[in-house]
């Protein structure tokens, strides 16, 4: 491919990477070409420290879904249209990783990010139901707050991202987008402290603040809620999420009890089941008593037909790698939020974290464990893309010891 094409080229794909335009069988246009272009980012991966081994523990987890799948059969029914799909939904958010690296490698990060949010923008979907119900969080929130927060970066001038930040925590605080303002104002918080006055050290104190960003996390749920239950986001926020507390004690469990039916399944079967199993009728009782230990009554459609309808859906990109991957699957997650805290931790350190990329970070952070695999696929693409870190050049002796080059 020409120099002059190869720009282009990128662009046009992380567009169509990230409008998600359906094919067959889990494979999207984005994916297909992305496969096609292995050749041009398989390179680069070297150069990014976690990208081998993430490519690594996606294979292996590739074979255990296929071979767990064939283990349960005895006992389960199973679909090799769903195993197709959920395996080729892999490949492609470890294919569309690879590719974001390699556009790092020709553009800025804040134009990656910037196109990528384009393409989100495009594959909007208005005749969903969700849509319906609410346009801007199930619609528009996510594409335009990386796009606005992404040209406030190229912009260079950190109080503009400050000032879209702040906007669009305003605007999450109005719409019934409880997690969104708290990733919002988690993100703020941090572009904030980034600008206060002194000297940065990335590799002095990235444990430091991987430590702080857990403390700062756990004060930003804690005011979240309390705002919500005074009130601040609004009188239906309000009910609810005090109804959810009453019921298990927590906003987060009463809001995302399939935590619950994870838990239940992991100690009922904690192989996992495959990426074309069905859950029978033990593993769903276990799941519904896990739910029903915290409150929360599992006798419904969602339970019996979004979750456990011929097919495993457990809402959490965690759970959901585990129960179809098994314990590699279960590894994959656990290296995807490493790299994420690791290359938050990093930047936020050196003061050099883009808002755009400390949104994403803690959108995938949150989306890891209450967000569905399939939902999440195209912010785990772009938040680990962009987040991973590069290699160190490598000091090596030349001659006799004589001098040093950078390699």
């Amino acid at each position: 491919m020409s120099a002059a094409l190869v720009r282009p080229v990128a662009i046009a794909v992380l567009v169509l990477l990230a409008m998600r335009i359906e094919l067959a069988q889990g494979l999207t246009v984005g994916y297909l070409i992305v496969l096609v272009l292995a050749p041009l980012w398989l390179p680069v991966l070297r150069q990014f420290r976690g990208a081998r081994a993430l490519l690594g523990t996606g294979a292996v987890a590739l074979v255990s879904g296929v071979w767990l799948t064939v283990y349960s059969a005895s006992a389960h029914t199973g679909s090799t249209g769903q195993a197709v799909a959920v395996s080729v939904g892999l490949v492609g958010i470890l294919g569309g990783i690879g590719f974001v690296l390699w556009c790092r490698t020709l553009l800025p990060d804040a134009q990656v990010a910037l196109w990528f949010g384009l393409g989100l923008l495009f594959g909007v979907t208005p005749t969903s139901e969700l849509y319906q119900s609410n346009p801007w969080r199930f619609g528009y929130s996510v594409a335009l707050t990386v796009m606005v927060l992404a040209v406030a970066r190229l912009t260079g001038r950190r109080w503009l991202e400050l000032l879209a930040v702040a906007g669009f925590t305003a605007i999450a605080a109005v719409t019934d987008a409880r997690s969104s303002f708290a990733i919002l104002l988690f993100t703020g918080l941090l572009v904030l402290w980034q600008m206060r006055p002194g000297r940065r050290s990335r590799s002095g104190s990235a444990v430091r603040v991987v430590v702080a960003l857990g403390v700062l996390a756990l004060v930003v749920y804690n005011l979240g809620q309390a705002l919500i239950l005074d009130g601040a986001l609004g009188a239906e926020t309000q009910l609810r999420s005090s109804v959810q507390l009453q019921t298990s004690g927590s906003l987060i469990l009463g809001g995302r009890p399939e935590l619950a039916a994870t838990a239940g399944l992991m100690l009922h079967q904690p192989m996992g089941f495959g990426a074309g199993t069905a859950l029978n009728s033990h593993d769903v009782l276990a799941a519904k008593s896990g739910m029903a230990a915290i409150g929360y009554d599992p006798n419904n459609n969602y339970v019996d037909v979004y979750m456990f309808g011929g097919h495993i859906e457990l809402h959490s990109v965690l759970g959901d790698m585990w129960a179809w991957f098994g314990l590699p699957g279960l590894v994959l997650a656990g290296m995807l939020a490493l790299i994420v805290v690791a290359g938050l931790a990093r930047s936020v350190a050196g003061g050099t974290a883009a808002a755009v990329v400390v949104y994403l970070g803690a959108k995938t952070l949150w989306a890891l464990l209450f967000g569905p695999l399939y939902s999440s696929a195209t912010l785990i693409i772009i938040a680990v893309g962009l987040v991973m870190l590069r290699r160190e050049p490598r000091q090596e002796l030349v001659g006799n010891g004589a001098g040093i080059v950078g390699q």
